[in-house]
């Protein structure tokens, strides 16, 4: 983000991130005695912070080159060492497919001075970021360690099955959302393209919510029990794509800290709705209690805008 605007914050970011990694790399070592495993820390680091200087520069070509680069070396190399090594060498070839992203962070590191003191004035926003990401992680996880223990694990395999779906849907908004925050952070913002994505995302849920009962029972025959879920699941592409476009306004302007609190009313309704709902219908009111999160927090999202910071919309 801040690449967006200009800032040369890039290195000492490298460098404490890459740093930390290390550090994570050997205790996970330790702890599991797998380098694949280890690598892979260290190599999905290195992509995240090269992806994220690439995207803030709008290089969008680059983005694609490298993107389509790693893709290619991931299946060669997971080919390569599972020939050699079996099912750990699959992590292996995944985990090494990250690192060319390195020479970007090494071109950058030659390029711009090693200034630390850039980050003690960003420090609460980065922070802010890392519990925002930390949030978005455990909340892509929460549902299914509540689910699974209260309601079984067939109720689990159906709402799961809603959930890939609801990933598929949500591709393109997330495409979009990756393109317009560098744009929203250096005060370029496609208010038209925002409009277009919201309208989209009605469409993919309308034909998430017409066609489920269609192609499920044809390429999933076992989990016609879904149907319902996937209908339901695919409305919450909506909310959770007006939750993209204005996390993407928040961050612009630096406005962490809205971010991590839409999050949190996310987990919460989505939380207390799955113990309510999950009780009274079963796997539909799982499903339910996610388009619920979604929901709370685009109203929070669009509340806080409106009412207090006023941004453009």
């Amino acid at each position: 983000m801040y690449t967006a605007k200009g800032e040369k914050i890039q290195p000492p970011i490298f460098v404490i991130g890459i740093i930390s990694s290390i550090i994570s790399v050997i205790a996970v070592f330790l702890i599991f005695s797998q380098i694949g495993i280890s690598l892979y820390v260290l190599g999905y680091v290195i992509f995240s912070l090269a992806t994220a200087e690439i995207l803030g520069k709008k290089q969008y070509r680059s983005y694609s080159t490298y993107l389509v680069t790693q893709k290619i070396l991931m299946v060669g190399f997971a080919l390569f060492f599972y020939y050699y090594i079996g099912l750990e060498g699959v992590i292996l070839g995944i985990s090494l497919s990250f690192f060319p992203y390195l020479t970007r962070i090494y071109k950058s590191l030659r390029k711009d001075k090693l200034d630390f003191s850039l980050i003690r004035p960003r420090i609460g926003f980065i922070m802010n970021s890392y519990v925002l990401d930390l949030t978005r992680t455990f909340s892509g996880y929460t549902d299914k360690l509540i689910v699974a223990p209260l309601f079984g694990f067939a109720i689990l395999g159906n709402y799961q099955l809603g959930i890939q779906v609801l990933a598929i849907l949500t591709i393109l908004p997330g495409i979009v959302y990756q393109y317009i925050l560098p744009r929203d952070s250096s005060g370029d913002s496609n208010k038209k393209l925002k409009k277009l994505t919201i309208t989209v995302s009605i469409i993919l849920a309308g034909l998430g919510f017409i066609l489920a009962p269609i192609i499920l029972p044809i390429l999933f025959p076992k989990f016609t029990e879904a149907i319902e879920v996937v209908q339901i699941v695919s409305i919450s592409v909506i909310p959770s794509t007006i939750n993209l476009m204005y996390i993407s306004k928040f961050l612009g302007n630096e406005l962490s800290k809205i971010v991590l609190i839409g999050s949190g009313v996310f987990l919460l309704v989505q939380i207390v709705s799955i113990f309510i709902l999950g009780e009274l219908i079963g796997v539909n009111g799982v499903a339910m209690a996610l388009v619920l999160g979604a929901s709370a927090e685009a109203i929070f999202l669009v509340m806080v805008n409106k009412l207090i910071y006023k941004l453009d919309d």
